[in-house]
């Protein structure tokens, strides 16, 4: 039995890892790494001027978390 990704870092985990998710979004693997440092996504995410959680939500091999939920966790809301 798998558990839900509960934090931004296990849901980049799940996508597998910084580097393919800076790929599949077109991104420096610096980018991501900021996000993971910073412990959430980017603000722009927050204003909807970007849609990485609909991305990480397609990408997930083992959660089946939505993106609202991943934006939830990677917001820290």
């Amino acid at each position: 039995m798998t558990t839900q990704p509960t934090s931004l870092k296990d849901v980049i985990n799940d996508c597998g890892g910084a580097p393919a998710v800076a790929k599949r979004l077109n991104r420096s693997n610096q980018y991501v790494h900021e996000w993971l440092q910073r412990g959430h996504l980017p603000l722009s995410e927050l204003t909807g001027r970007t849609r990485y959680s609909e991305t990480l939500a397609s990408m997930q091999r083992e959660g089946k978390l939505s993106a609202a939920e991943i934006r939830r966790i990677g917001l820290r809301l």
